[in-house]
């Protein structure tokens, strides 16, 4: 189960992914029932309405979830 995070700018999409590539595995952003985009992908990302939240689906295991999950908790959304 993934996070909803919100990504309404340009300037957030840029440092959100300069975060996401740092990651040696896989991240996902889930938009509507079945789009998946790879979250280390800039096209990919500004490619989907950012105007709403995404869900944020990182692979990997619970400490390096954590690790990351610090440095995305700006862009977390209710």
């Amino acid at each position: 189960m993934g996070v909803k995070v919100l990504l309404d700018s340009v300037d957030k999409v840029r440092d959100f992914i300069d975060i996401t590539r740092s990651a040696p595995y896989d991240i996902d952003l889930i938009s509507g029932r079945n789009t998946y985009l790879d979250a280390k992908s800039l096209l990919g990302v500004l490619s989907c309405d950012c105007r709403k939240p995404l869900l944020l689906d990182i692979h990997a295991e619970m400490e390096e979830r954590a690790e990351l999950m610090s440095k995305l908790e700006k862009y977390v959304v209710a």
